[in-house]
């Protein structure tokens, strides 16, 4: 299942969730035992600005929004789940300036899931200019392709 940025997927079955990431950040949440998650995508920036170091209310108010919404609807798909979990995987453009909002925004997301009582497991950005993500909920599996080179975590 491909999930487009602004735009998130929760499941419950043992499926493969998948994400192109340009300027973009991917919030892969699972539970450890109930095998249920979630991937969000997140822009960094709107089109034309990722290099602006400095976070705006706009984008991180639409980020936590559509955030805190997932994860309620994650809650509520499954409500035994009590073991949640977190990997953030993050695309940028090869620019200084860029690479510090990316990871303002990444510190900012991980601060918010530890408050919501979810374990960040792992945070990379890449800055390769293709990277896909492949999520499987089911086993806490995050595949990254980079250019030529894939990596699990």
């Amino acid at each position: 299942m491909q999930v487009t940025s602004d735009d998130y997927r929760i499941v419950t079955d043992d499926v493969v969730l998948a994400a192109r990431l340009h300027s973009s950040l991917v919030v892969c949440v699972y539970d450890a035992v109930e095998e249920h998650g979630a991937l969000m995508h997140l822009r960094l920036a709107a089109p034309g600005h990722s290099r602006d170091p400095n976070l705006t209310d706009n984008t991180l108010s639409s980020d936590l929004a559509l955030l805190d919404r997932a994860l309620r609807e994650l809650a509520a798909a499954s409500p035994r789940a009590q073991h949640w979990q977190a990997k953030l995987v993050a695309h940028t453009e090869d620019q200084a300036s860029a690479r510090v909002r990316c990871e303002g925004l990444q510190a900012f997301i991980g601060a918010f899931l530890q408050d919501a009582g979810i374990k960040v497991i792992s945070s990379m950005a890449h800055v390769e200019s293709a990277v896909s993500v492949e999520f499987r909920p089911a086993m806490g599996q995050v595949r990254t392709l980079a250019g030529t080179q894939a990596s699990l975590q």
